[in-house]
């Protein structure tokens, strides 16, 4: 695959919306990279600190101001420690992100990819949502745990990640005026939301004369 022939797919989504499984198999069908928790620990290796501890704040909602001025709003030390590492890693994230888009063709979930390449003529920006029940179901299964908890967790999570989302863009997340394609995977299943939006990217890379046919970026890297 030539470099002018790189193209990437970049998922947002619903907490529980089957965005990681629809990443993995569009992935491993178009032959390509796929970066999710991959994002958050390169960028564990490059600040140094515990990726487990960058997992608990990652795509979370956060006050910016107080990242950047804390003595201004009360802040300590030790909390300027903490918040700063959340601006670091939106940063970071944000540069490698960027990165492996330029490098090799990818699928990125989530991390507001869509936005960080909005101006790659040869980025799909998808979003995946479903309906609020089939959500709780996921969550409580998941998580172990009651479906009204899950519920609430659910709220929770849609709340944190669209102030983080507003953090980073200044734009809502989840409007449709942002992806190129938004899905209800509720509507067909995780396998049959696969083949339709493979069959939009394929369009899509056709008309932009980019050949998905060849061999895969992956091979060629190793």
């Amino acid at each position: 695959m030539k470099n002018n022939q790189k193209f990437v797919i970049t998922i947002g989504r619903e907490r529980g919306s089957g965005g990681r499984m629809v990443g993995k198999e569009l992935a491993n069908r178009f032959g390509i990279h796929y970066y999710d928790r991959e994002i958050l620990a390169s960028a564990s290796k490059e600040l140094d600190v515990d990726e487990a501890y960058l997992a608990s704040i990652d795509e979370r909602s956060m006050n910016f101001m107080q990242n950047v001025f804390p003595v201004a709003y009360g802040g300590n030390s030790m909390a300027f420690n903490y918040t700063t590492t959340e601006a670091e890693l939106i940063g970071v994230q944000s540069r490698l992100i960027c990165e492996f888009a330029s490098s090799r063709s990818c699928v990125i979930v989530g991390r507001c990819a869509d936005y960080l390449l909005r101006d790659n003529p040869n980025c799909i920006r998808i979003f995946l949502s479903s309906d609020m029940q089939d959500r709780i179901d996921h969550i409580a299964k998941v998580y172990g745990v009651s479906k009204e908890e899950a519920k609430k967790k659910l709220k929770r999570m849609d709340k944190d990640r669209a102030k983080y989302y507003r953090t980073v863009t200044g734009m809502d997340w989840g409007d449709s005026r942002t992806y190129d394609l938004c899905l209800n995977t509720s509507l067909l299943g995780i396998d049959k939301s696969c083949d339709l939006i493979e069959q939009a990217v394929r369009i899509f890379l056709q008309e932009r004369g980019i050949d998905c046919t060849l061999e895969s970026d992956i091979a060629k890297a190793k």
